[in-house]
């Protein structure tokens, strides 16, 4: 574009404004959609009266409408980006007006370059700064924090935290990153396609990249999920609990497997977690006493799909199947309304749903066939009992298997979206490992 078009173009005050207020909705419907969905949930369980349904949904509505809102940064940082080199290079211009100059300098291409980059680093920093002006709350205990204080005899005062901007900072960094090598390796490929030299495997490696990108990041975020739940943000650890479907006592009994609390073997009173277990399906009440029985029987992982490994992860593939499809199909429907104007696109969209429902049911068939082969099916048959013990096995080595293989379910999708949830997993697998607050430094 000529530079010299941003300072004489007659653009409407609103054009000018339109990107900022395009990027102001979408925070606001972004921001403001779960919690609408979430009090329509609560006022279809509660019996609440016309005026407390009425506060609840304005609740809902109103509480990004604020300035240190999600919707306001995306407004400062879109805005900041477009509109402050329009008014710079117009400032300039009719500075150089007023002194008798001529205005040579908006003609450079390196100038519009760095102003541009200049004012979207300005307003980056500046709308970061301002959505991180609300305080953190750190999800902690009472008594934890008291029991510190305690241990070290003196009241802890209370501090301030950052890293509210984390999650967003490091989806912001992988895109940049992803820009960057993409480019470096489009490069690299013209250059070794026209020097006639350019392999197979060259060309199948962004690919391939991808998946393994995907699997990556899924088994660190699987893995989060089992033993360090708190690293992830509480909605996303909800939604794979969701569609996961295994009772929260097995998977508790798996953590103190690992932190050496349910022993096999030993009686360290830890029974009645997986006994109440039995009751409520109707299970012998010895297969949840470590101290009997070893290891815990794949029936209780299968929860009521009997005792067959192989039955049980046919169940779990058409059981997510079906409700993926009911997720999938409506939302491919109404994101492609107006292009459904023939049967071929009908189909298009109907496949590409399927596609995804059927990615997402090997996801969660691949964690739990690959935990059932790795702690009775093939683990403990490649491996001596004695070098790796059943305890050794569900302390962490069967849902290793789990996380490891999961994520390769990425090859049912196409290519395109591959990239697409790469890209969306590998910063949550990220924040999973970085701290997500830390101490702010005054």
């Amino acid at each position: 574009m000529d530079p010299f078009s941003l300072v004489c173009g007659h653009k409407s005050n609103l054009q000018l404004l339109k990107p900022a207020l395009r990027a102001y909705a979408l925070g606001y419907l972004s921001s403001t959609t779960p919690k609408v969905i979430s009090s329509l949930r609560c006022l279809r369980r509660n019996n609440l009266s016309y005026k407390e349904k009425l506060q609840e949904i304005g609740r809902a509505l109103t509480c990004a409408i604020r300035l240190n809102s999600f919707p306001s940064f995306c407004a400062l940082l879109v805005g900041g980006s477009t509109i402050s080199p329009i008014l710079f290079f117009r400032l300039c211009e009719l500075v150089a007006r007023t002194l008798g100059f001529k205005a040579n300098v908006l003609k450079s291409h390196g100038l519009v370059r760095f102003i541009r980059l200049a004012t979207a680093f300005l307003s980056s920093l500046l709308s970061l700064q301002l959505l991180n002006q609300k305080p953190i709350r750190l999800q902690t205990t009472t008594r934890n924090v008291s029991d510190d204080a305690q241990s070290n005899g003196k009241t802890q005062d209370p501090r301030e935290f950052a890293g509210r901007t984390m999650d967003l900072t490091l989806f912001t960094l992988t895109r940049a990153a992803d820009a960057l090598v993409c480019l470096a390796w489009s490069t690299w490929c013209r250059r070794r396609k026209a020097q006639g030299r350019l392999t197979w495997a060259e060309t199948i490696a962004p690919q391939l990249a991808d998946a393994g990108a995907f699997a990556a990041s899924s088994a660190i975020v699987m893995w989060a999920w089992f033993y360090l739940p708190e690293r992830l943000p509480r909605s996303y650890g909800k939604w794979i609990g969701d569609i996961a479907k295994v009772d929260s006592r097995l998977i508790e009994a798996l953590r103190r497997v690992r932190r050496g609390q349910f022993v096999y073997g030993k009686d360290t009173g830890q029974a009645p977690l997986l006994e109440s277990m039995c009751r409520d399906y109707g299970w012998p009440l010895e297969w949840g006493s470590p101290e009997k029985t070893i290891p815990i029987p794949c029936e209780m992982v299968h929860m009521d799909c009997g005792p067959n490994c192989e039955f049980h992860a046919f169940m779990r593939f058409a059981k997510t199947l079906k409700v993926a499809c009911a997720t999938y199909i409506p939302l491919q429907l109404v994101f492609r309304f107006r292009a459904l104007k023939s049967r071929q696109s009908l189909i298009g969209a109907l496949t590409d749903a399927l596609r995804s429902s059927a990615f997402l049911s090997a996801f969660v068939t691949l964690f739990y066939y690959s935990v059932c082969l790795a702690r009775t099916r093939l683990g403990p048959k490649l491996f001596d009992l004695k070098t790796v013990t059943r305890q050794m096995w569900d302390s962490g080595l069967c849902v290793g298997a789990g996380c490891v293989m999961c994520g390769w379910s990425i090859l049912v999708e196409k290519p395109r979206k591959r990239q697409e949830l790469a890209l969306f997993v590998t910063p949550r697998a990220a924040a999973s490992v970085l701290p997500r607050v830390y101490p702010k430094k005054v």
